[in-house]
């Protein structure tokens, strides 16, 4: 098989196993689906996984990430006409949370046993952080142009940190029980952190 077509089956693979994983996730929790389950219902053998995950950390990352762009989708068609920067932040992070609220995926990635898992995804994992980079380089870059953000914190530390307060919302939802909740703790404490006025 020529390279290239090695290539495209090894993507569609990989595709494969994520949605399986995906499917399985919600099905059965993190904590509740092992990387056995997970070969055996994608019909490929569990060495073979190992190919393109190094571990199960890596394969939920890849799984959030999927996850996460669909979500950013959404967000994206939400925001739209949306112009000032604080609302487009606030209105992020409540549809952050109100998007995947519920969602078993979600639910078990932000349960304490599985936070190894949620830290791995939002600091380190490629996919996710690009996810995350797609969706709030337009929204920060604008707000760059017109002069109303800091400018000694970079859009990297921003769009890190609203990644993770992305995961403290869900993950603390009993401190943040509705988007009234997250709508006043975004106003009050993250937009002014650095956006200008």
């Amino acid at each position: 098989m020529p390279s290239g077509e090695q290539e495209s089956a090894g993507a569609r693979r990989r595709a494969l196993i994520v949605e399986v994983a995906r499917r399985e996730f919600r099905r059965t929790g993190l904590s509740g689906t092992s990387l056995g389950a997970i070969a055996d219902a994608a019909n490929v053998r569990r060495p073979h996984l190992y190919r393109y995950f190094a571990d199960k950390a890596d394969l939920v990352a890849a799984v959030a990430a999927a996850e996460t762009q669909a979500i950013n989708a959404q967000r994206s068609a939400a925001l739209a006409g949306v112009e000032d920067i604080g609302e487009q932040i606030v209105r992020s992070l409540e549809l952050a949370v109100e998007l995947v609220d519920g969602d078993p995926f979600w639910t078990s990635l932000v349960e304490p046993g599985n936070v190894p898992y949620t830290a791995y995804a939002a600091t380190r994992d490629p996919e996710l952080l690009a996810s995350n980079t797609a969706f709030w380089a337009p929204v920060l870059g604008a707000a760059r142009a017109a002069g109303r953000l800091r400018s000694d914190v970079t859009d990297d530390e921003i769009m890190t940190w609203l990644l993770g307060l992305q995961f403290l919302f869900l993950e603390r939802r009993e401190i943040f029980p509705a988007a009234a909740e997250i709508r006043r703790y975004t106003e009050a404490f993250v937009v002014p952190a650095f956006v200008i006025d």
